[in-house]
């Protein structure tokens, strides 16, 4: 059986980077909504996703979830009030 190395990404414009790389806990206590999380295996099937951010940076797969969850909570949030 063949292991996959999986790689984490946070993706992010210039606002929600600045406030991740001042905290992780900063980003998440933010009302930002504009950054995403990845996990891949395949740098060619990303890099159209991250042309569509103005930054991104590796992530460890603890941060990938905790941010994961924590942007679908704020745009859960939104969504009710649509």
């Amino acid at each position: 059986m063949e292991h996959t190395e999986l790689t984490y990404i946070l993706a992010a414009n210039k606002v929600a980077m600045e406030l991740f790389k001042e905290s992780k806990e900063t980003l998440m206590n933010s009302n930002c909504y504009d950054f995403m999380v990845y996990r891949f295996s395949n740098w060619n099937a990303i890099m159209e996703e991250l042309e569509e951010w103005e930054d991104y940076i590796d992530i460890n797969e603890s941060a990938y979830h905790e941010l994961y969850s924590n942007i679908c909570l704020k745009f859960r949030g939104l969504i009710k009030y649509l």
